[in-house]
């Protein structure tokens, strides 16, 4: 057998690592009992039958299994006739179909609760968990943190939640085999329960020790994990398939893949390595007992003081009782572990939120304005900010727009003003009023957008569209807002109109839309919802020149009446805004109008310039 070297503590590293531990132990929000009662709660909520059934299925469990025990003990003496034949038939009957009958209850309710139960409570779980990564302030989900945290939590969800549940069921059949098998035992002699019950605990003593190492190395495999998660999922998603054949990336992801196995496989082989250890020392001391209690059980037989058929089943009795003390403990212990899982799922639904979720301000219902006031935002450990002290307004029923390099803080300043982000410093006013005073779904509600990264549903596009089914889609207005996309032919050209499905990799019958296409139907979805606030980011990168002249003409008539935010690299593009800032840097380098700004012969005026050199004649032939 290969020979690993295993990740050792000295007595101080020990101490450290249970100091560590206990110190985790300590500052879990919940305890255990608190989170097996909340578990209850939730299976209670999502399937009574799953609860009622851990709380008798263990009777049937163990219920054959004793009645099997006796069954033996009775056939053994039918057999050598020690009693009356007929009294003892009826008696091998009567316990063979309890047998059955026990045993029977015992796989249907064990059916149902390792498929049905369990699928149904997962999916509830998993739903609660969802629902909080969805509504969670935005800025949570960029935070390394909170996507390790999530990742504990999932895990927690799919693997260990329902686990729990079961545990119950058998931790309560171990508890009945306990005392019916000690009972049995402590007839022939009371120090037979110690004899085989010591050696269990000793052995869950080491399977402690063995978890604990294992539980105090997590964190030197967690970020290995993490990687293989991601290279697998990017593996497998269509949008990664262009670039993984153009440039060769399967080489790259294949080379980054081994690497990180091999890593997370020296901790498998450590960890195997560790266990195995414990676990020759635990048969030991398992066979200790076991033929110290099977030996006085031979031996009561071969001085008479017992009968075949009562040899069988102390015997038997023994082997339930080693097996029930281990069980008993081992799953004592997997509670306290499940309910640490357990805890990393409901503190990651208790994350907080910045924003406000509660009740706030009511909303103005008309002439939005919205002020930025000294406002500066850091990315999450960023050593600078990207916006910085900046201050504007967006008036009412103003087409503003914001023009930049890259990496001059535009994008990073639409999320400020629609929610995604909250200020480091600063404050951010809606009519007056700070932004957190509204609840901040209800704020959500003011804004219709189109960022740069569009993301389809695997539904149909009318139904990406409206965001609703697509029976409740307003279909007047859904033909309205293809059209000012410029996406209605189109659709309108595929078998399937409307109907038709999108993402391929799910549905035989789905289209791939182009990016032009996709940035169209980003606009019909944001034009859809009819939101008195308009924020398009490069809402045109990906449109031929053509349908990006349609768009332009149609922006006055689909901004109309409302406050809307235009972000592009084509300064031309601005032209029909009634305002133009320029960002560099995260701050404000100039502010007006285009005619304006071209007059002060700045920086807008420089750049124009020079993006118009490109389409004059001259420029061309510089370049020929």
């Amino acid at each position: 057998m290969k020979r690993v070297k295993i990740a050792k503590y000295t007595k101080e590293k020990d101490k450290a690592a249970w100091d560590k531990f206990n110190a985790e132990r300590a500052a879990r929000k919940y305890g255990l009992w608190e989170n097996i009662r909340y578990i209850f709660s939730e299976a209670w909520s999502v399937d009574k039958v799953t609860v009622l059934m851990i709380f008798t299925g263990f009777l049937f469990d163990k219920g054959w299994q004793i009645a099997a025990m006796f069954t033996d003990k009775y056939v053994v003496e039918l057999v050598l006739g020690e009693q009356s034949r007929r009294r003892l038939m009826l008696i091998v009957i009567g316990l063979l179909v309890a047998e059955r009958i026990l045993e029977e209850l015992s796989d249907i309710s064990s059916t149902y609760n390792q498929w049905v139960g369990s699928y149904r409570f997962r999916r509830h779980m998993q739903n609660i968990l969802v629902k909080k990564n969805v509504y969670t302030d935005y800025e949570n989900n960029e935070k390394t943190s909170v996507n390790d945290a999530l990742s504990k939590a999932h895990y927690a969800t799919e693997n260990v939640a329902y686990d729990t549940l079961y545990n119950v069921r058998k931790l309560l059949g171990n508890i009945l085999a306990f005392t019916a098998m000690s009972g049995i035992l402590s007839y022939l002699s009371p120090v037979m329960v110690l004899i085989v019950a010591v050696p269990s605990f000793i052995s869950y003593k080491l399977n402690r020790r063995k978890m604990m190492w294992i539980w105090n190395m997590a964190d030197n495999w967690q970020n290995y994990d993490r990687q293989l998660e991601y290279i697998n999922s990017a593996a497998s998603d269509i949008s990664y398939a262009k670039d993984m054949r153009i440039f060769n990336l399967p080489r790259f992801f294949k080379q980054t893949l081994e690497r990180s196995v091999s890593k997370r496989l020296d901790w498998y082989e450590q960890q195997d390595e560790w266990s195995f250890r414990h676990d020759v020392v635990e048969q030991i001391v398992l066979w200790t007992g076991y033929l110290c209690s099977y030996g006085y059980v031979v031996y009561k037989v071969f001085t008479g003081n017992i009968g075949a058929g009562d040899f069988v089943l102390y015997f038997n009795a023994i082997s339930m009782l080693s097996n029930t003390v281990y069980n008993f403990v081992d799953s004592y212990s997997g509670f306290q572990w499940q309910s640490d899982n357990i805890s990393y799922a409901r503190e990651y639904c208790d994350l907080p939120d910045n924003t406000n979720r509660g009740e706030g301000e009511p909303l103005p219902t008309k002439d939005y304005e919205i002020e930025f006031r000294n406002v500066s935002y850091t990315y999450y450990k960023a050593d600078e900010p990207t916006i910085k002290n900046l201050s504007f307004t967006l008036h009412k029923g103003e087409r503003l727009a914001l023009v930049g390099l890259n990496g001059a803080g535009k994008t990073t300043l639409i999320k400020l003003m629609c929610g995604l982000y909250d200020p480091t410093e600063g404050e951010i006013l809606l009519n007056g009023k700070p932004v957190n005073d509204y609840n901040r779904d209800e704020y959500f509600t003011l804004f219709s957008a189109v960022f740069q990264d569009i993301n389809e549903l695997p539904v149909s596009i009318a139904e990406n569209i409206s965001g609703k089914s697509y029976e409740d889609t307003d279909r007047e207005k859904l033909v309205r807002c293809m059209k000012q996309a410029g996406l209605y032919e189109k659709v309108m050209s595929l078998p399937d109109g409307d109907k038709t499905h999108l993402v391929r990799s799910l549905y035989d019958d789905a289209i791939e839309l182009s990016g032009g296409q996709k940035q169209k139907m980003a606009l019909a979805k944001a034009l859809y919802k009819d939101a008195p606030i308009l924020l398009l980011d490069e809402p045109t990168a990906a449109l031929d020149p053509i349908a990006e002249q349609e768009m332009y003409m149609n922006y006055a008539n689909f901004s109309k009446g409302k406050a809307s935010v235009f972000i592009s690299h084509r300064l031309a593009s601005t032209r029909f805004c009634d305002r133009i800032i320029l960002l560099e840097n995260g701050e404000t380098a100039e502010i007006g109008t285009h005619s304006q700004l071209m007059e002060q012969g700045g920086k807008y005026a420089d750049l124009f310039e020079l993006q118009s050199s490109y389409y004059n004649d001259k420029a061309v032939g510089e370049y020929e």
